[in-house]
């Protein structure tokens, strides 16, 4: 008789209660990842809720009205509903279109320059702008379509305010998140494919 067929027959005898206690070093080891499941992942759960009240922070989740689905009711009638949805599409497809050949590209460019100093240089500089905070992102780009002394600007010799431009928003909010994150993958690829 093989040793796994031992192994079965042993087990179908043994209760539960036995069979936990045998491999108690196991559930040790799962006690953190469970306690960090429900930390993370269930706990936050609770603040679903907030969709169905008329949430009111003083009063907190069980003092504010209970208003049902009034909010998604509001959302699928609002006259704007359809604009929007077809806006995130548009969004999400532009953004897929066109970050995703960028980090390819740095990736192949970075690896073709011969000089390591001046590689780690450029894939520093690169790299940085993912560690800055999408709030100091923001106030950069403010600065740099800045009508009066912004670079686009001063590059281009106008005085427009892009930010107030509609038409201009898709591309700005593409651009900007290309330049935060284009650097993360070709720095990853670059330190962990053979050179």
């Amino acid at each position: 008789m093989s040793s796994t067929a031992k192994k079965s027959t042993s087990r179908k005898g043994k209760s539960l209660g036995q069979l936990i206690l045998e491999n108690w070093q196991l559930y040790v080891l799962l006690i953190i990842p469970v306690i960090i499941t429900i930390i993370y992942k269930y706990i936050p759960m609770y603040g679903l809720q907030i969709a169905f009240r008329d949430y009111k922070p003083a009063r907190g989740f069980f003092g504010s009205k209970w208003v049902g689905l009034e909010w998604f009711e509001r959302f699928f009638t609002a006259p704007t509903f359809s604009r929007m949805i077809v806006n995130t599409i548009k969004l999400s497809l532009y953004g897929l279109l066109w970050s995703f050949p960028v980090p390819i590209i740095l990736a192949l460019a970075i690896n073709q320059l011969r000089f390591k100093r001046y590689k780690r240089v450029v894939q520093t500089v690169l790299y940085a702008p993912h560690f800055i905070s999408i709030m100091v992102v923001c106030g950069m780009i403010r600065i740099f379509l800045s009508p009066y002394g912004g670079l686009i600007n001063l590059i281009t010799g106008n005085q427009i305010d892009y930010m107030t431009v509609p038409e201009a928003f898709r591309t700005i909010y593409i651009a900007s998140g290309i330049w935060q994150d284009a650097g993360w993958v070709p720095s990853f690829i670059w330190q962990h494919c053979p050179q």
